[in-house]
């Protein structure tokens, strides 16, 4: 069942009230020790009292436009499949009308960098270490049959202008399939729902955007300006709000990481660059009473829907969905399956 409608209210009234909360969420931060206690309070304002902002709405509706451009794969609240989209290096199953889903990646890839199109750039054929897709690429057009002949090489030799398109989108189609895409996707949504480099981190690394979000409220609570659309608060303590993000690590590192402090730290000590942290975020795209809906790139190869529950009485996530929120096998535990994950961050728009 699709969430009702979120209506934004004129920006007449919104605007003060956005203020307020910006200003609450410092005060309860600053005015003490920096713990996270205090911030958890400035983020339960805006999220209790203030709106999403029309650029969040426009992420949310953008993700669920490509949810829909790539066949509506989606997992339930117990993270189990039950409808298949359409997988990321598909080229013949999409809408009218519509890029088919390899295309629709290398676009959210350019949403990354606009100014050169290396990326995505792994293509894996079994070494240990992965080929770059734009060297490939540069030595078929050194064998293309135009630039054989002007060399003096005989007709017939070297690939024609089709053959070379061919091998060109093949090498496309890999990258996509070996190079992770989900921040990319996220990068997308940000850019395309208005947001700049100044208020983003458009990055192949969820990491990448999700510490500047993390220095934004340690600059709020020491009251400096900044200009980053997000602030990063404790998912299990936030209630989210569509166009907020939620995220968790992943891996062997991301297990240890499994709550808002631990990964806050590792956040606060890591420059943008810095050493990689496998993460997942997820862009939420409508709350309810019960859950909220959330919707991911690259996750079981396609742009997924998945269904999170609230704790019961809360707008809370359920903790069950942690790794450590019960046993699975026990009557009193909902196991989760796919959804289950070390959730930790909420990416809120300030």
């Amino acid at each position: 069942m699709s969430p009702p409608p979120v209506i934004a209210p004129s920006s007449a009234l919104t605007q003060p009230l956005r203020h307020a909360a910006r200003t609450l969420c410092a005060a309860l931060v600053f005015a003490a020790a920096p713990t996270f206690a205090s911030a958890a309070s400035g983020c339960l304002a805006t999220a209790s009292y203030i709106p999403p902002p029309p650029r969040a709405l426009a992420m949310a509706a953008l993700a669920r436009q490509e949810h829909t451009a790539f066949g509506s794969q989606t997992m339930d609240a117990e993270g189990r499949l039950t409808e298949s989209g359409y997988s990321e290096a598909e080229d013949t199953r999409h809408p009218i009308d519509a890029l088919p889903a390899w295309q629709r990646v290398l676009r959210y890839w350019r949403a990354v960098d606009p100014s050169s199109e290396r990326l995505p750039s792994l293509v894996r054929f079994g070494a240990p270490h992965a080929a770059d897709r734009t060297r490939l690429t540069d030595a078929l057009n050194q064998a293309s049959a135009a630039r054989l002949q002007g060399l003096g090489v005989g007709p017939g030799q070297g690939l024609d202008a089709s053959d070379q398109r061919a091998l060109e989108v093949a090498l496309q189609r890999v990258a996509v399939i070996d190079t992770p895409w989900s921040a990319a996707f996220i990068s997308w949504v940000a850019r395309e729902a208005g947001l700049g480099a100044d208020e983003f981190v458009f990055s192949e690394a969820h990491v990448d955007y999700a510490g500047a979000a993390w220095q934004a409220g340690i600059d709020e609570a020491a009251g400096r300006a900044t200009p980053q659309a997000l602030r990063a608060c404790d998912l299990m303590r936030t209630p989210p709000r569509p166009g907020d993000l939620v995220c968790h690590a992943r891996g062997a590192r991301g297990a240890a990481l499994d709550g808002f402090g631990k990964i806050g730290e590792w956040l606060a000590g890591r420059p943008t660059g810095g050493a990689p942290l496998p993460m997942h975020c997820d862009v939420v795209v409508g709350v309810d009473g019960a859950g909220f809906d959330a919707v991911g790139g690259n996750v079981l190869q396609s742009v997924t829907l998945r269904r999170l529950a609230f704790a019961p009485g809360t707008r809370l996530l359920d903790p069950s969905y942690l790794p450590e929120g019960c046993t699975a096998g026990r009557s009193a535990c909902i196991d989760r399956h796919m959804s289950r994950q070390p959730w930790s961050l909420l990416l809120q728009w300030r």
